[in-house]
């Protein structure tokens, strides 16, 4: 059954939640047959989630997971999407060592991934993590927007300009693990050729950028500079070092919604339970409790219902853990009002990716 349509926040007035509703538009030139060719996704992909909604089911559109290509599973997971209700999958192929070194910048995963399930996959770009964007970041960037250029993909991935180690990679230890300690400034010349691209064409991209004091402003700058860039900001108040980010509050988030309308986050973020190893601290801070929010975050969440947007975080090295993660998305999403549940599940993301209305 369907919830009834969103009504805003009764808080707010109308005009504020207009003043800082996303800007939509920007859409590519592509050619009649490129868009033909995502009309027909769209419309797989809708048909899909109107079946979810007529069983009862809440789907959502996991709007950021990633993988090993040569090890995923790919019917193995879409089986598991069917028994957990999940709706579609932006997944993308993260380019590691030896692909970068045989000059691959961009690859055919999202094709092969829609080849076989066309109604579960949205095509995504590649993750901008690893050699290939650290090492040849103009060569990553070039590929990647040709292949959003030509028609072959909706967004584009996830790019890691500051990430700490993972709690699973800190576990393990060494190696190359530790590379994935990452600091690209995000207003240097990388930064600025993807938020260009996005601010030229209206083109999603996912950033992880850990939240530090030090690192707000340069982010600040790059969305004044380039206002109609659409960037994802992933893991929505994961702040692993409290120590590092006093700044970084609601009410924090709430300025940057109101001056940056085309500013999204991803709610991909640990349990209550979650403690980040290197700090000793837990992580997730929208959590007041196992199953209760802090109030001020949850209030964040229902006056600007359509900036946040859901996502597991799948990973290489966690695709067994999607019951597990889908289960800690559904009890988030359940201490949401209805209408805000829909809007982070899936008409958001939607919205973002097709400029349209879920009319679902």
């Amino acid at each position: 059954m369907h919830a009834a349509a969103p009504q805003p926040h009764q808080r707010r007035t109308l005009l504020k939640c207009l003043a800082v509703a996303p800007a939509w538009g920007a859409w590519p030139a592509w050619s009649q047959p490129q868009a033909a060719l995502q009309n027909e996704r769209k419309a797989r992909y809708a048909q899909r989630l109107k079946a979810l909604l007529q069983k009862g089911v809440l789907p959502y559109i996991d709007i950021e997971s990633s993988c090993n290509a040569s090890r995923v599973d790919i019917a193995n997971l879409a089986a598991q999407m069917d028994v957990l209700g999940i709706g579609l999958m932006a997944l993308s192929s993260d380019l590691g060592h030896g692909a970068c070194t045989r000059g691959v910048r961009f690859d055919d995963f999202s094709a092969q991934t829609m080849t076989q399930f066309p109604d579960r996959f949205i095509p995504v770009g590649n993750g901008g993590q690893g050699p290939c964007f650290l090492d040849t970041p103009d060569e990553f960037l070039a590929a990647q927007t040709q292949a959003y250029q030509s028609g072959k993909i909706d967004l584009l991935g996830e790019y890691e300009f500051r990430h700490y180690p993972s709690p699973r990679q800190v576990e393990r230890g060494q190696g190359e693990e530790i590379e994935r300690d990452v600091h690209v400034p995000i207003d240097g010349p990388a930064g600025h050729q993807l938020f260009r691209f996005s601010h030229e064409t209206g083109v999603p991209f996912q950033i992880h950028y850990e939240i530090e004091d030090a690192l707000l402003a340069p982010l600040e700058k790059m969305l004044e500079t380039y206002p109609r860039a659409k960037p994802i900001w992933c893991h929505l108040a994961q702040v692993r070092y409290i120590e590092r980010a006093p700044r970084y509050t609601p009410a924090y988030v709430e300025g940057l919604i109101q001056r940056f309308p085309n500013l999204y986050w991803d709610t991909a973020f640990g349990n209550a339970r979650s403690v980040y190893p290197l700090s000793g601290q837990r992580h997730s801070r929208i959590w007041a409790a196992q199953n209760s929010l802090h109030s001020a975050w949850r209030d964040l969440l229902v006056a600007y219902p359509q900036r946040f947007l859901a996502a597991l975080d799948l990973g290489g090295d966690r695709m067994d853990k999607i019951a597990k993660d889908d289960a800690d998305l559904r009890r988030f999403l359940a201490l949401l009002p209805a209408t805000v549940q829909q809007q982070l599940a899936y008409r958001n993301a939607w919205r973002l990716l097709y400029g349209e209305e879920a009319s679902f």
